[in-house]
């Protein structure tokens, strides 16, 4: 339960595993201080609430132990100051061209419909190419929502 409490996605479910946990005789005191401890920034580390913050769909440190692990393939301790900024500005170039397609994949006409869009439109002028993406992402995802009454309810 508790390697599985950053994974969870609904605030009850957490907030239910949490009191499960510190209420639970099979840890220590200092385990459960721990983790209190850690309860107090739950936005940075829990999936529950993480989403309730503007992350660019990044909520992994995944994406940043996957650079390390590029940087390790062309660095090593012995590489010069001028090697590493070589290094970058050539992962760099890959990631832009990467992003480039990434973007292109969306349909012109669904590119044009959120052209339209009021969102787009006020935070166009402020953000970059890769934000204003991410955010047609998410009102394309927004957008596909259905409802359905279930049990006389919305």
């Amino acid at each position: 339960m508790i390697r599985n409490l950053p994974y969870i996605g609904e605030e009850e479910e957490f907030i239910e595993d949490t009191k499960f946990i510190l209420n639970s005789r099979y840890i220590s005191k200092e385990q459960k201080d721990y983790l209190k401890e850690k309860l107090v920034e739950q936005d940075k580390w829990a999936k529950a609430f993480m989403k309730k913050q503007f992350t660019c769909g990044m909520c992994t440190t995944s994406r940043i132990e996957a650079k390390h692990r590029v940087f390790k393939l062309y660095l090593n301790s012995s590489s010069k100051l001028c090697e590493l900024f070589k290094v970058f500005k050539q992962l760099e170039a890959k990631e832009v061209y990467v992003f480039k397609d990434e973007v292109e994949k969306l349909t012109k006409k669904e590119d044009q419909q959120f052209e339209k869009s009021i969102l787009i439109k006020h935070f166009a002028p402020n953000y970059s190419l890769y934000v204003l993406a991410k955010l047609k992402e998410q009102l394309n995802e927004s957008l596909n929502y259905k409802f359905a009454k279930v049990q006389k309810t919305w």
